[in-house]
């Protein structure tokens, strides 16, 4: 066939290779598959009831109809196909215009009393006399009723596939049956492709997942995905770690290139909170990601909020992941402060900022992380905050709980790779001290830097305070404490050593307290220049705390 014929039905020629892939029209499935469905295949979509086989194998067919190949689908099923179309009426791939010329719907029940070999003929001669680029069978345990030999089921699979495939015909059946069952794999050694569809039932919560247990002339992603059902129909979600470790090469095809010059120093990505900035070198480092932790109430959310709109008005696009505040409550928390003009105008339309909001129920981590790479992909965002973490990693943990660490660990690559500075909030109990342990946290041991927001109460008072415990690719100021406090309208102040509260400071017994006596003996020279004995007796009394 011509390139430009293939060009025209849809296909995509494999460079350096004779096989042709189609797409299959199902959002994520070609990624899934290693570039869509090889033309002329047989494929087998088993699965049990009520886990997406009908409707998966239908959307494929109008996809084929819509790029100008005709599709047969046969039913083998009790019910008429006029419910078999009713029912597909109700998703949006449906397109009445196309059913009946480029897409018709038969029926083998008139034919299955005549066995299975007059079956295969039958349904062969029709496809043939209609051209049809691709054909479904739905329903083959129908169809294996028919005869309870093993072996005729087998002869009828692979008579009907490799007919039609010298036809350049692709064949789609559907089977129910358990993806994994060892008394379906006689049947499946016939087929190229076998995509299984799993619906499971853990406590009380229905999941629902692909995996393509076969796959000929391609290399498809591994495991299992996530897969989603609604009014468009089937909806898969790749699994992250399949995607990082698809993209990884072996050392050796990454050759160490020398001299190792390094360049241009690049600009941080700053809080905008000139204090805490200084703090950071600058900001934090480019493309790292940071662990902002903090108990209830310490101002990790607003802390966040001043990187996010900070970005977003150097002209940094951010996306903000919330699993907790909605917009209206974000907005209502910053109203009262300067940042709330920030966020709203960062929040419009032609804004730097878009914000992802899940309600922190039930939630799949699939789902999450395909939304949330597709969304920093579409917006070429440079900045990202995840409030919070803990959500993220309990949905996680419902899916499967021993794949929390290697999911934190693909998102930490998927994020380098774009090169994306991030922002990870993450609540923890009440500290005395910075010393921390955080070996059993995948995300922390994964994040670069660890930023550490905590309040405590000395006489009578809260304060709250803010250290840098860690920055992994850059120097960071480690010496003392800083204070910071929450206020209209500038929102969050984080205080000089001047500012702060000496004594309090100096009470907590893990600071340089020869810092806060340096800067108290520089500001009673700057009053003693400047004349002013009343402020130089308190710059006094302030270093003598």
């Amino acid at each position: 066939m011509p390139e430009n014929d293939k060009a025209r039905k849809g296909g995509k020629q494999i460079p350096g290779a004779s096989l042709l892939l189609d797409k299959t029209g199902v959002p994520n499935l070609d990624e899934v598959l290693g570039g869509g469905l090889p033309r002329g295949t047989l494929a087998i979509i088993v699965g049990p009831p009520g886990s997406g086989k009908t409707t998966l194998a239908n959307q494929m067919a109008f996809s084929a109809a819509r790029n100008g190949r005709k599709a047969m689908v046969f039913t083998a099923l009790s019910e008429p196909t006029s419910k078999l179309i009713a029912h597909l009426r109700t998703f949006s791939f449906f397109d009445g215009e196309l059913v009946g010329d480029n897409i018709q719907f038969l029926s083998l029940q008139q034919f299955l009393p005549e066995g299975l070999e007059a079956t295969g003929e039958e349904m062969i001669a029709t496809a043939h006399r209609a051209g049809a680029g691709l054909v479904v069978l739905d329903g083959f345990r129908g169809v294996r009723g028919v005869d309870i030999d093993q072996q005729a089921a087998r002869s009828f699979l692979f008579d009907v596939g490799t007919t039609l495939s010298t036809l350049g015909t692709t064949t789609i059946i559907t089977s129910e049956a358990d993806a994994r069952d060892p008394s379906f794999f006689p049947e499946a050694t016939t087929a190229d492709v076998i995509i299984g569809l799993h619906y499971d039932l853990r406590g009380v919560r229905q999941w629902r997942n692909i995996e393509i247990i076969k796959m000929r002339g391609a290399a498809p992603l591994p495991g299992l995905h996530g897969l989603g059902l609604n009014s468009d129909g089937i909806v898969v979600f790749p699994r992250m770690e399949a995607r990082i470790t698809q993209q990884e090469r072996w050392p050796e095809e990454q050759p160490t290139q020398f001299p190792l010059t390094p360049g241009a120093p690049v600009p941080r990505a700053g809080f905008g909170l000139p204090e805490l900035d200084a703090a950071l070198s600058g900001g934090l480092t480019r493309g790292t990601s940071t662990l902002l932790v903090g108990s209830l109430g310490s101002g990790k959310t607003f802390l966040a909020l001043h990187f996010a709109t900070a970005g977003a008005r150097e002209g940094e696009p951010a996306v903000y992941v919330s699993f907790r505040e909605s917009m209206e409550q974000l907005l209502q928390k910053v109203t009262p402060f300067a940042l709330g003009a920030d966020l709203r105008a960062a929040l419009e339309p032609d804004g730097n900022m878009t914000l992802l909001r899940w309600a922190p129920v039930e939630l799949d981590p699939n789902v999450v992380a395909d939304r949330l790479l597709t969304t920093l992909d579409a917006t070429n965002a440079r900045r990202l905050v995840v409030d919070s973490v803990v959500e993220m990693e309990r949905g996680v943990y419902d899916y499967a709980a021993n794949r929390v660490h290697n999911y934190m660990a693909a998102l930490m690559e998927a994020l380098r790779a774009r090169n994306i500075t991030s922002l990870f909030i993450k609540e923890i109990r009440q500290q005395a001290t910075t010393e921390i342990d955080f070996s059993d946290d995948a995300i922390s041991v994964l994040a670069e830097n660890v930023i550490y927001l905590r309040q405590v109460d000395y006489r009578g008072h809260l304060h709250r305070l803010i250290s840098v415990l860690k920055t992994r690719f850059s120097a960071h100021d480690s010496s003392t404490l800083r204070e910071f406090v929450i206020m209209p309208p500038q929102g969050i102040h984080v205080m000089s050593l001047l500012e702060s509260d000496a004594a309090m400071l100096a009470s907590l017994g893990n600071i340089d307290t020869s810092a806060l006596r340096r800067s108290g003996r520089a500001r009673q020279r700057g009053m003693k220049n400047a004349g002013d004995t009343g402020e130089t007796d308190e710059a006094t009394a302030e270093d003598q705390a």
